[in-house]
Parts: structure tokens; sequence; C-alpha cells
């Protein structure tokens, strides 16, 4: 073995004690700024997102350590050289209390992967022809990513984690995650849709989600309609026993989730970091007492988080760079005002076509979505001439966010996915999501040059 190589796999087996409670106390210190707004807490919380985020990249190779390098170093430059560290500072706090959410959305998978009733789930999946089981997951995918955002991979996995063929695999992580991306187009309760909204204040959401909806029916239909998905049908009753069994924690979940975000007033983030761990916590200590066969299913819930948590630092680390990278673009002078330049020579339809391009673009080439998605909305909001024209470039950027969410190597969903279902990331990536992708792109172009 190198020394390279030994020295890496040390930082991992160090990671793996480590890290757990490292993540444990971000987490503690993200709860505690959503129930008092004290904003040290949170400050504390970025600056340990961003000590974790730098040990990535000195203990592990590949994307990680150039995320890091390159969009980390490149956003941290411009932000010395405009001296906005307070705006570096919230970029820090923003990626600790993502760091938490994915932290919570690791431990929902945890609730699912740890039921009784999850093989008899498992083996019928298994079963399903695979246009029955492509229907099922991609419908899932979008029924769950509703309220629960990327937290409907942790929900989708477990349902495939028995299935020996990888191509089966491989092929179910990229139905799943269409259905999670559909909802992209409408779903008030995403990441996406929250940025989407801070950067168009005068957004008619309404509007957009009515146009977002109509979308994703169409294309949530068009699959079955050429025979590459159906769904499943003549299931017996054990099965949806079963399934009951498996997503009746999922489905409180998601009524307290809603219930919190409406009636406290909190982001889909702030309300999972409340309600997932204290799910978690009763799922523990109740199943037990109503089932016996769920007897210790509380330490292998802590077992399965604690594994995963602890190679955690890889996604940290892409998620931060990707957040002080878009930092310090906002805070460049220079670069604001070639984006004006590049206003003047645009009409509102390039305008569109453009930001769906350029979301695309930039998440291909590793840069999250949250940056290209911020700098051309708010770039170009401002030059739509009514509602409709602003609606539909909302639209793009959600369209261009849900390709980066499929297939971007700069996707923490995209990541997650691939590592939750056990794929390989760059064939998941370059598959049949990819030409999905393009294809619908094409079409949404063509109607806006067309016909605006």
């Amino acid at each position: 073995m190198s020394e390279g190589a030994g020295s890496e796999s040390a930082g991992r087996a160090l990671a793996r004690q480590v890290v757990p409670p490292i993540i444990f106390l971000l987490w503690l210190l993200a709860a505690i700024e959503t129930v008092t707004d004290w904003r040290l807490a949170v400050s504390i919380a970025g600056i340990l997102a961003l000590v974790l985020s730098l040990w990535a990249a000195a203990t592990r190779s590949g994307y990680p350590r150039f995320a890091v390098l390159v969009f980390g170093g490149t956003g941290a430059l411009m932000l010395a050289r405009s001296e906005a560290w307070m705006v570096g500072l919230g970029a820090l706090e923003n990626a600790s209390r993502f760091v938490a959410f994915l932290g919570c959305l690791h431990l929902l998978r945890a609730i699912v992967q740890s039921s009784p009733s999850l093989r008899t789930v498992q083996d019928s999946f298994i079963a399903f022809r695979p246009q029955a089981k492509r229907g099922a997951l991609q419908l899932l995918g979008m029924l769950f990513s509703l309220p629960l955002a990327i937290g409907a991979i942790s929900v989708l996995a477990p349902f495939v984690a028995r299935e020996p063929d990888p191509e089966v695999r491989l092929d179910a992580a990229a139905w799943g995650m269409r259905g999670l991306s559909f909802a992209v187009f409408f779903s008030p309760f995403t990441v996406a849709m929250g940025i989407v909204g801070a950067s168009l204040p005068g957004l008619d959401l309404p509007l957009l989600m009515g146009l977002g909806c109509a979308l994703s029916l169409v294309v949530l239909t068009i699959p079955h309609l050429i025979g590459q998905a159906r769904l499943p049908r003549s299931l017996p009753a054990s099965f949806w026993q079963a399934l009951w069994a498996v997503l009746m924690p999922v489905f409180l979940i998601v009524v307290a989730n809603i219930t919190v975000i409406f009636a406290g007033g909190l982001s889909t983030v702030q309300a999972a970091i409340l309600v997932v761990p204290v799910f978690a916590v009763a799922v523990a200590l109740i199943s037990p007492l109503l089932v016996p066969a769920a007897k210790g299913r509380g330490r292998a819930m802590a077992g399965m988080i604690r594994q995963t948590v602890g190679s955690f630092d890889n996604e940290i680390a892409v998620f931060v760079s990707a957040l002080v990278f878009a930092a310090g673009v906002t805070a460049t002078p220079e670069i604001n005002a070639l984006s004006q330049q590049l206003v003047a020579a645009l009409g509102p339809p390039a305008m569109i076509v453009a930001t769906l391009l350029g979301i695309a673009l930039f998440s291909s080439l590793g840069v999250h979505m949250v940056v290209p998605t911020t700098v051309l909305l708010t770039l170009f909001g401002p030059s739509m001439p009514d509602a409709l024209h602003l609606a539909l470039l909302a639209l793009a950027g959600l369209l261009g966010w849900t390709f980066g969410t499929m297939s971007a190597m700069g996707s923490i969903a995209f990541l997650i996915c691939a590592n939750l279902f056990g794929v390989s990331a760059r064939r998941l990536a370059f598959g049949q999501n990819l030409r999905f992708m393009l294809m619908l792109f094409a079409a949404y172009s063509a109607v806006i040059l067309l016909l605006l």
C-alpha cells in the first residue's frame, strides 16, 4: 500500500470515530438556533461545518478535495478581496443547517431500514416486473418528496437494498430520482423552491406551482404511455400491510413536518431538524412495545446512523464549498457589473433559456445548483416584463435544478442517492436520466423561443 493510500485509509478510520459526535453537536446547535433564534449557535455550527469540509479535503481524494480546493478556495479568495466576511459566515451558517438536515435524512433512512416489515416489502419489490418497479418508485418518489424533499431518497433506497443485481439497483435509483425531481417543479417544501422564491421577490407562487404541477403530470405520464413504466397490479394484502407498517412512521413525520412548517413558520430544513430526531426516538422506544420483532430496533438505528454519518464529511465538503463559492460570486462587484451588460444584450425568452442551460452547465461542472440558480435568477428576474414571464423564468430555474438533482456530481441529492442505492455515481449521472432531461430541455426551450 502506498504512503498516500495508507494516510487516506487512516484518515477514514479516524473520521468514523470523530465525525459522528461532531455531526451530533452540529445538529444540536442548529436545533437550538431554530428554537431560540440564537445566532451564535448556528455560527458555531457553521465553523464546525467548515472544519469538517477541510478535514475531508485533507484526508480524502477525489471530488470532495477538488470541490474544497477549487470552489471553496475560489469563493474564499473572492470574499477576501471584497472583505465580505459576514457574507461568508452567512454561507457557512446555511451550510450547517443543511448538514444537520441531511443528518436527519439519514436518520429517516434508519427508521425505514430497521422496520421488521421491510423484508416483506423488499421481497415484493424484487419480484416486481421492471415496468412495475419503475412506476412504483417514480410515484412514491414524487409523493414523499413533496414534504420530505430529498428525504424521499431515504425512504425509497431501503426498498431495493437487498436487490442483488447492480443493474437493477441502478435502474431503480434512476427512476426514484425522476419522481423526486418532478416534485421540484411545484412543491413548496424544497430547497429549490426556497431559493427561487428568495431570488425572485415578485414571483406569483400559485402561478408557478400551477405551471410546475402541469409539467410534472405530463412528464410523469409519458413513460406510462410509451410502455417504460406502469403501476403494479394485483398485489397481495400482505404487501400493503407490510408497506403501511414500514411507512407509517414516515407518514406521521410528514404530517408533523407540514404542521410545524405552517404553524411555526419554519422552512422544510428547520422543521426536519426538529421533527425527525423526536420521531426517531419515539420509534425506538415504542416499536418494541407494540411489535415483539422490533426488539433492539433502537440499537440497530443507532448503529446505522453512526456508520453512515462516519463518512458524511464527503457531502459536507461539497455543500460547504458550493455555498462559499456562491457567497463569493454575489459579493464581487465586477461580476455584478458584467452581469448587467449581459442583461442588456438579451431579451426575456433568451434569458429564460440561458437560465435553464446555465444552471445545467454549471451543475455539470460540479457547482452546486444553488450557485447558478441564485446568480441567474437574481440577474434576469428584474428584466421580466410580466408575471407569466417571471413564472416561466422561475420554472426554468427549477428545471435546471432538476437536471442537477438527477445527473450532476455537484448535487448533494445526487450524491446521497448514489450512496444509498449503492450504485456508481458516474453511471447514474450519464445514464437514462441525462438523456431524458436533455429532451425535456429541448422541448421547453423550443416552447419558450417560439411562443413568447
